[in-house]
């Protein structure tokens, strides 16, 4: 193993090339947050406050490792990282930084080696929490969603009799027509699962509905991550409690909540924030909200149509 100044003697020259220095934790234990100091890093004592600046991954932890054993073969590249824990983008202080005509670059070069992961610990209180948003635009955001889902069922409709008339020869019977024209079980629940589909996989694909996008809203973890497929459908399901006598459930936990969180997001460990308020490594594109979004209409519509289908031969 390196001594201190040995370690950070590559360390200042890596976090030059790459614009800080990678950090990671297990998400069992405690997260620290963006604005706070950890007193150790990657197993050493920072020579100075090290700022946790901003959200990383364990690419980001492999491409680090890779630059350790460019300049210092003879440490090893360890075990591989753990791609369920969660990673940080450390600053340190400019002095401890600075080796001779090198500047910080901000897109880090790729690599593909690993490390193991140490563990970290010992950081200080954090400067700030991530602020969730009031219920009423959440609420506005979700009737937005109900139209939508409205507006594909219509459309799964036309699509589905479009379909049966071109099987039929162009004249479907009229007994069939009539079933499908009413709602039964078989429609209800798929209407819901359908509707259940397009929330889980727009909250994980982006961490927007539409009615969020358009209200500039966005899903993540409490820890400023991106929303989780797990705790999309976590949250999913608390909303079945949260909107119970009109949605009352909802408004008073979130009115007891600092992060403004109903039952599903304390059960899933989500927030939701304006966008401009969540970690930029968290924040996604707009070609990304229009895959989950297409993705989420597409499922939605499968359910519906597979329901039609079911009322039709029951």
């Amino acid at each position: 193993m390196p001594t201190s100044s040995e370690f950070w003697e590559v360390a200042a020259q890596v976090a030059s090339e790459r614009g800080g220095l990678v950090v990671g934790f297990v998400r069992e234990g405690a997260l620290p947050e963006l604005g706070s100091t950890l007193d150790n890093v990657l197993g050493f004592n920072p020579p100075g406050p090290a700022t946790v600046s901003s959200f990383s991954d364990w690419k980001d932890w492999d491409q680090q490792a890779e630059a350790f054993y460019r300049l210092r073969p003879s440490w090893g590249r360890g075990k591989p990282a753990d791609p369920t824990a969660t990673y940080y983008r450390v600053s340190l202080p400019a002095p401890e930084l600075t080796t001779k005509s090198r500047s910080p670059i901000d897109a880090a070069p790729s690599y593909s080696g690993r490390l193991a992961i140490p563990s970290f610990s010992g950081y200080a209180a954090p400067v700030g929490k991530l602020k969730g948003v009031t219920f009423w635009p959440r609420a506005l955001a979700r009737i937005i969603d109900f139209v939508v889902h409205y507006l594909t069922a219509f459309a799964a409709g036309i699509l589905f009799v479009f379909i049966l008339t071109i099987a039929s020869g162009g004249r479907p019977p009229l007994w069939v027509l009539a079933r499908i024209s009413q709602m039964h079980l078989p429609t209800f629940i798929a209407s819901l699962l359908g509707s259940f589909a397009y929330f889980v996989i727009c909250q994980s694909i982006h961490g927007s509905t539409l009615g969020k996008f358009l209200l500039s809203l966005q899903v993540i973890q409490e820890d400023g991550s991106r929303c989780r497929p797990g705790s999309a459908i976590i949250r999913e399901l608390g909303y079945f409690v949260d909107v119970l006598f009109f949605g009352l459930i909802a408004y008073f936990a979130m009115h007891y909540s600092d992060e403004q969180q109903r039952f599903g997001d304390q059960w899933a460990h989500t927030i939701v924030c304006k966008r401009a308020d969540v970690p930029p490594g968290s924040r996604q594109t707009a070609m990304r909200f229009v895959l989950g979004f297409m993705l989420g209409i597409f499922v939605d519509i499968g359910f519906l149509m597979a329901g039609l289908l079911i009322q039709m031969n029951s």
